[in-house]
């Protein structure tokens, strides 16, 4: 196993481990399952917490050479990373006072609205150079993006300004293409496709990771996969097609007993019906495990699922180990919280949430490793 440097503030009491092989190994599945021309790659929020510096250079390895980041200064801190190759594209496009950042440094704005199409082009104008920006058509998000009338005014009234730029290509935002059975997916590529032929001509890019793997049709000449790529999976009501890639360990920092009516934890809001065996675990909502697992969560130690009791605190997690067959844990035994039988998304279904969550939330208390295998 090879072992990448730790980041991050080293921590005695849990190990965050992120497998670059299996990160290598999903961007190798979706290109696979994409027939369009171009698969991206989103890395925004620092690889949704997963250290965009280390992963971004495992990404570009694989071929990738186009990055979405959702801000300018995420954009920024790719820069030393794609020396000798790759573009990086800003969901939340180009605010003002943050034109000259992106002309300068060649970075590629989606452009969300009627405003910033106009002052990109006039930027364009100005600099005698037509530089590229994509456009965001919202077919049903209502989030960022031209709505239907903004699509209207630029084709009718407007159409002028397309012509000030490079036009990287139009792009829209599945909403629900998790959901297997809801039609609005199918209603948005339609919506999609229906303003993209009043447009001029320019690639184009409708899947995220899920829409990837539900049609065909939609594999336009570009993607933007994101959860997918860090073993969330696409498609929650069938097998993951994706390698898991995030573990997380954690220390028994205690092992007690205590008899039947006794509570557990802040609220005392679990309470011991028999005599049993806690562990305390060296976890909590500081390190970005979701207070909502209170009573709701379950570890995985030794094939055999053990409770969460009473709450998530800041530093510590409580669980029930009475049942527990085998031989018994003691103080500093390490458990696994995440990993291939406990996944992201399961932790977020106990949580009331989503993979998405989980991942971003996880924090940098963790001895962080980078292996490869």
């Amino acid at each position: 196993m090879t072992v990448f440097p730790a980041v991050g503030r080293a921590a005695e009491c849990a190990e965050l481990q992120i497998n670059m092989k299996a990160v290598a190994d999903n961007y190798k599945t979706l290109t696979k399952r994409f027939t369009g021309r171009t698969c991206g790659a989103v890395v925004k929020a620092d690889a949704y917490g997963l250290g965009a510096d280390m992963i971004v250079p495992v990404l570009k390895k694989q071929g990738c050479r186009l990055f979405f980041v959702a801000q300018a200064n995420e954009a920024a801190e790719l820069f030393p990373l794609l020396r000798g190759g790759g573009r990086i594209a800003v969901l939340n496009g180009v605010l003002p006072g943050d034109e000259e950042f992106f002309i300068e440094n060649d970075v590629i704005p989606v452009l969300n609205d009627l405003e910033q199409i106009e002052r990109w082009s006039n930027l364009c104008r100005e600099h005698e150079r037509p530089a590229p920006a994509f456009i965001h058509l919202d077919t049903g998000m209502s989030r960022l993006g031209l709505s239907p009338q903004d699509v209207s005014d630029l084709v009718d009234r407007h159409s002028s300004l397309l012509y000030g730029f490079e036009k990287a290509g139009y792009m829209t935002h599945p909403v629900a293409a998790d959901e297997h059975e809801n039609p609005i997916t199918k209603r948005q590529f339609d919506l999609f496709m229906k303003w993209y032929r009043r447009l001029p001509p320019a690639p184009r890019g409708f899947c995220n990771s899920s829409a990837i793997f539900r049609n065909d049709d939609y594999h336009l000449e570009f993607c933007r996969p994101g959860v997918a790529l860090w073993g969330g999976n696409p498609t929650p009501e069938a097998e993951n097609p994706m390698r898991s890639v995030v573990t997380l360990n954690a220390k028994i920092l205690q092992i007690r007993e205590i008899p039947a009516e006794q509570t557990v934890g802040y609220g005392a809001s679990w309470k011991a019906t028999r005599k049993s065996r806690i562990a305390t675990i060296a976890v909590g909502y500081a390190d970005g495990w979701l207070r909502s697992l209170s009573n709701a969560g379950k570890l995985k130690i030794k094939g055999h699922e053990v409770p969460y009791v009473g709450r998530v605190s800041m530093d510590a997690i409580t669980v029930d180990i009475t049942d527990l067959p085998g031989k018994p844990l003691k103080s500093g035994d390490m458990v696994s919280l995440l990993d291939e039988n406990m996944t992201v998304d399961d932790v977020a279904s106990a949580a009331g949430t989503i993979g998405y969550e989980i991942l971003t939330s996880l924090g940098h208390r963790y001895r962080r490793v980078y292996t490869e295998s």
